[in-house]
């Protein structure tokens, strides 16, 4: 515990060197925002970092990784949605689908589906054939401002279906950062699951 509080301390001050000093591009996009969390939630598991860029055109780009996966999602926003493509690989299985979001007010609805390439549907070895590998969808509300309720449902590889209700709590610092806490119900587990994070938004 103390080593990952101390690793989180040395990111955390890294991130707010940078982002105070340069900015991070890729082609024409520049670092919007660094997301590091720690727990486990329906789509985080250990310490996740997420990488978001921004460009002038509405285009999508974000990075996402943790010791078992990176995805990288490209997309573009149109109106209310966000229209995005993900490519990825999930313990040594390549994968691809698309994830739609769709934000209006306070609400949020994102319906997200990948295809993995393995020898089977057991997805223990990457291989060329395309298999089932996830669906999810889920739909929140934002009240209060920091506030977030949530439902979810997810099917993943030849497991049974699973729901979640999650309810997230946000606590700005500053302007440019804010720390957040979030605690899920696993109804296939029946237990809670809790995650911890931190955001930068960059110049």
């Amino acid at each position: 515990m103390k080593k990952l509080l101390f690793v989180l301390v040395i990111i955390l001050i890294s991130l707010n060197v940078i982002a105070q000093e340069r900015t991070v591009r890729i082609g024409n996009y520049s670092l919007s925002d660094v997301t590091v969390t720690s727990g486990k939630g329906a789509l985080t598991s250990g310490f996740d970092t997420r990488f978001s860029f921004k460009n002038q055109k509405n285009d999508i780009l974000f990075l996402v990784a943790n010791n078992d996966r990176i995805v990288i999602n490209v997309g573009k926003k149109i109106g209310n949605f966000s229209l995005i493509q993900s490519i990825g690989v999930f313990k040594n299985i390549p994968w691809t689908g698309p994830m739609i979001i769709y934000e209006i007010g306070p609400l949020d609805v994102m319906t997200w589906t990948g295809i993995g390439f393995a020898k089977d549907n057991q997805l223990k070895e990457p291989s060329y054939k395309p298999q089932f590998f996830f669906n999810y969808e889920s739909i929140g509300l934002t009240f209060l401002k920091n506030n977030r309720i949530g439902a979810s449902m997810m099917l993943f590889a030849t497991e049974p279906i699973n729901w979640f209700i999650s309810y997230k709590r946000t606590i700005n610092i500053g302007e440019k950062s804010k720390l957040f806490a979030e605690v899920t119900y696993n109804h296939a587990l029946n237990i809670p699951m809790f995650v911890i994070g931190y955001n930068l938004k960059f110049k």
